[in-house]
């Protein structure tokens, strides 16, 4: 069986995926504490919000979605946070 997802590494604010796409979930974590917010966009933090969480310092945020979410523009991660987040998005 081949895999269903694969995972795009994200540090900073920038695009995950530019094109269409299924979003099958996340596992983000900082050691400084973050804001998160993943949209349905190519370039820019706006469209519809996939998903919206704070990590506290030293925190992490897993989510798994069996089915995805098909992202028809692609997928946009925007982190505000005094340094990086460390993890990856996962994209069918």
């Amino acid at each position: 069986m081949t895999a269903q997802a694969v995972a795009v590494n994200v540090t900073v604010t920038g695009p995950v995926q530019a094109s269409r796409c299924t979003f099958r979930g996340f596992t983000i974590g900082s050691t400084a504490g973050a804001t998160v917010v993943l949209y349905d966009n190519a370039s820019a933090a706006s469209g519809t919000v996939l998903a919206s969480f704070v990590l506290a310092a030293n925190g992490d945020k897993h989510i798994d979605i069996a089915d995805g979410v098909r992202c028809e523009n692609g997928i946009y991660i925007s982190v505000t946070a005094t340094g990086p987040v460390q993890g990856h998005v996962r994209i069918g």
